[in-house]
């Protein structure tokens, strides 16, 4: 998606607030703009004036008494959306843009209506695939690993033939809400792609990215559309997110479509499948400890390492001889986030002893104080298969100020509550 840098006016024509408003009329009509930012001595934005604001205003008038001081302004890197959203909020026709405090450009209502017809549904309010690419191509450039996740509703061609197109459009709204509330805007991308497909660029591993096709999908089937009896249900295809070394001579774009076109695949086999009414493949089986009981796993140790701003965590677990590791990276932005990273890797880890299609997800984490003093580390966790999402808490006491172990401990608490075979974590 273009963000506000590739639209505004960079070379921008401002006035001084001691000006009189003739030289600001002047100057909007011997450049054929309609607003003015007005910049003070020590180049600072104090206000912005546009036509409105001159109407009728006597022409020895200084800028300083009719201009806007509490004036829209917007970052640079905001996308399109958020400069309409903004421009709408605000009932402003246009935006100052700042990088830093200083003035980098201008951005009007003209500027973006192109750019919004060309990239966002109306209906679903959803970009389009154009998008889409442009957010993956970047994900590529930065040398990031993307996943491909294609959703396709399951029969609604006949459902529009039965109930019409109305209904039809308010089940594709429905079905992009939770498609949007189900991802994370700094790990994925949400698009219609186009009838009833929808689709996900996402960063996140194959194993996490499955986990999260799954949960949707039950989300969707979960759904209740008003005055409909009804459910709705929705068919995924997945490809990528496995890469384990940098690609070499890269074509983004021609990357981009054979994951996209093998995601859509791999969505049109599954539905077929279904449609003949054939079992699906069975699961992997997987290895499991012989013993009389099942080995527990425990934390064998957590490795964080900082590149700036950056959190780089490592888990390893044992199952009883067997090493499960697991990594995950996140933007640290305080203790939470990397607590929540750490627990995320946590879950990776157990998930990787598993079959294919299931897995755990975090879903919250929580920190809270006892009484006493004492921390106390919460995970709300899903353990996902192909037909079930089970939800289930797990907490661990923070001792000795470790509140890493405790994200990890609480997190494998939760996995023991889920399914049978999940151990505990020892202390």
């Amino acid at each position: 998606m273009k963000t506000v840098a590739d639209l505004m006016t960079k070379d921008v024509i401002w006035v001084s607030p001691t000006a009189p408003v003739k030289s600001a009329v002047m100057l909007m009509k011997g450049h054929g703009i309609g607003a003015l930012p007005v910049v003070d001595a020590d180049q600072a934005v104090v206000g912005l004036v546009n036509q409105e604001h001159l109407l009728g205003e006597p022409s020895d008038v200084r800028i300083a008494e009719v201009m806007q001081r509490d004036f829209p302004s917007i970052d640079p890197g905001a996308t399109v959306q958020e400069a309409a959203e903004l421009m709408s909020a605000r009932g402003a026709s246009h935006l100052v843009v700042l990088d830093e405090g200083r003035l980098a450009g201008i951005l009007a209502r003209s500027d973006i209506l192109p750019e919004l017809g060309k990239s966002f549904d109306p209906l679903t309010g959803l970009p389009w695939s154009d998008s889409l690419r442009e957010w993956a191509t970047a994900a590529l450039k930065r040398g990031a690993e993307i996943a491909v996740i294609f959703f396709d509703l399951d029969g609604f061609g006949q459902f529009n033939k039965t109930h019409g197109h109305v209904v039809g459009d308010q089940v594709l709204r429905e079905i992009a809400e939770v498609i949007r509330k189900g991802t994370d805007p700094e790990l994925d991308f949400v698009c219609r792609y186009g009838g009833d497909e929808f689709a996900i660029v996402s960063l996140r591993r194959a194993d996490e990215a499955r986990a999260l096709a799954l949960v949707i999908q039950e989300r969707i089937s979960s759904t209740r559309i008003p005055g409909l009896t009804e459910t709705v249900s929705a068919t995924f295809g997945m490809s990528g997110g496995r890469r384990t070394r940098e690609r070499e001579d890269i074509h983004y774009a021609a990357t981009i479509d054979n994951l996209i076109t093998r995601a859509s695949k791999d969505c049109t086999a599954r539905k077929a499948r279904v449609s003949v009414g054939e079992a699906q493949p069975a699961e992997p089986e997987v290895a499991r400890p012989t013993a009389a009981k099942p080995a527990r796993f425990r934390i064998r140790a957590i490795n964080i390492s900082m590149t700036g701003t950056q959190a780089q965590v490592a888990v390893k677990l044992l199952s009883g001889k067997t090493e499960y590791t697991a990594e995950r990276s996140a933007y640290a932005s305080d203790i939470r986030t990397v607590l929540r990273t750490i627990a995320e890797a946590s879950a990776a880890a157990v998930s990787n002893a598993l079959a294919e299609d299931h897995g755990f997800v975090v879903e919250e984490l929580y920190v809270q104080s006892t009484e006493s003093g004492d921390e106390i580390v919460t995970v709300v966790a899903s353990y996902v298969t192909p037909g079930t999402v089970t939800k289930h808490v797990g907490s661990a006491l923070v001792r000795r100020g470790d509140r890493h172990w405790a994200a990890a401990a609480a997190t494998l608490d939760a996995v023991n509550r889920i399914v049978e075979i999940a151990p505990q974590a020892e202390q």
